[in-house]
């Protein structure tokens, strides 16, 4: 047992793998001790259970069809959520006035919880991908800006300063000084952005998605559509008892 214990303590390859291995298996484990004990599957399936119904999904091809639906949704919109949170934030760091007119409403829309307004996205743009899109980039854009902001406004002062008196433009200040010092703020800040993309789009998914376009036939087409305006009407009546 020593033994055993000595060798999951070493820093190897091989002692690592077993650990992340071992660590699975006790999840898995009390997983389906669990599902044995909860017998409601509304609340616990068990991990038999969930591993059949994936090997189905792979099997018929639908699991990557809806993979590449939901990885584009979430990488074009985390991808543009920085462009534009880097914008914003270069231009809220660089001039005081926009920074004191446009940094209440930025920390308004903050504040705002995103997550629950899903509804009302699925609601107006549908169920498709532009609901997802936007939910996401709004989730992951705030994280940008804000570490932006504040990595350009760090940048040190005796070096700016430094540049200036050598006469630096303001474009060489900017490209030697306060961006390459602000660099490590907005890497966080796009770690942090990927973190809540990914809780955005998992979010979104909950409220459905038409990532399997229709086959070409008329009355399928129009059953398709059906269910998507009967989904839209759903989702808005709920939405309206809600508010």
């Amino acid at each position: 047992m020593r033994n055993i214990v000595d060798f999951l303590e070493q820093e190897s390859r091989l002692a690592s793998t077993v650990r992340v291995l071992v660590s699975a298996g006790c999840v898995l484990l009390v997983w389906q001790l669990l599902s044995l004990v909860v017998t409601n599957r509304l609340l616990l399936v068990p991990p038999a259970d969930v591993a059949f119904a994936l090997d189905k999904e792979v099997r018929q091809g639908a699991m990557w069809t809806n993979a590449v639906a939901t990885v584009t949704a979430v990488v074009s919109s985390f991808v543009v959520s920085c462009v534009i949170g880097i914008a914003i934030g270069l231009a809220l760091a660089s001039s005081r006035l926009l920074s004191l007119t446009g940094g209440p409403v930025l920390s308004a829309l903050n504040s705002v919880p995103i997550i629950a307004l899903a509804p009302l996205f699925v609601a107006w743009l549908g169920l498709g991908f532009a609901s997802k899109f936007v939910l996401v980039l709004l989730v992951a854009v705030f994280p940008v800006v804000v570490t932006t902001e504040a990595g350009l406004r760090a940048a040190d002062k005796p070096l700016i300063e430094a540049a200036r008196s050598f006469n630096a433009t303001k474009w060489q200040i900017f490209t030697t000084v306060t961006f390459p010092y602000a660099l490590p703020f907005i890497v966080s800040g796009v770690r942090v952005s990927w973190a809540r993309a990914l809780v955005g789009i998992v979010v979104a998914e909950f409220f459905g998605s038409f990532s399997v376009p229709c086959p070409e036939t008329n009355a399928t087409m129009a059953s398709c559509k059906h269910t998507e305006v009967t989904a839209k009407a759903r989702l808005k009546l709920t939405v309206n008892k809600m508010l």
